[in-house]
């Protein structure tokens, strides 16, 4: 995701994030990962001054101690900026599955299905569940 802020684009790459970055970010919001997300959204200035250290972090610069954003760091027009980033990322994806559509559907044949080896049955995950919830 490509961020506008302070007058530079950052990119943001959650699948990204080091095994110190997301420690880091945690420990400092208090939070999980899906919590972060869920707490930028709601506008907490805790996960914004998180995503400040991780856009410098990811920027390749030495971003400090996450708790020490720099004295001209703007949360709010951080957050406003990162909206405006999610927004146009949505519009992107919306106009290539428009775009897709309108394609028509794929006119390369799918494969054959391949059967099993002879003398032999396949065993398949399909009826597995692959579900993280719990049982019941």
């Amino acid at each position: 995701m490509k961020i506008e802020y302070d007058g530079r684009t950052w990119d943001f790459e959650l699948e990204k994030m080091t095994v110190p970055q997301c420690e880091a970010v945690e420990k400092y919001v208090g939070k999980g990962l899906g919590e972060w997300s869920n707490q930028m959204q709601a506008g907490s200035i805790k996960a914004v001054i998180a995503l400040w250290w991780v856009l410098r972090a990811q920027a390749g610069e030495n971003p400090g101690p996450v708790d020490q954003p720099g004295d001209g760091f703007l949360p709010v027009m951080l957050l406003v900026a990162l909206h405006k980033a999610e927004a146009a990322e949505q519009a992107a994806e919306a106009a290539a599955l428009e775009a897709a559509k309108a394609a028509g559907p794929d006119p390369t044949p799918s494969p054959a299905p391949s059967s099993p080896g002879p003398g032999g049955t396949t065993t398949t995950l399909a009826g597995a569940a692959l579900s993280l919830s719990p049982p019941g």
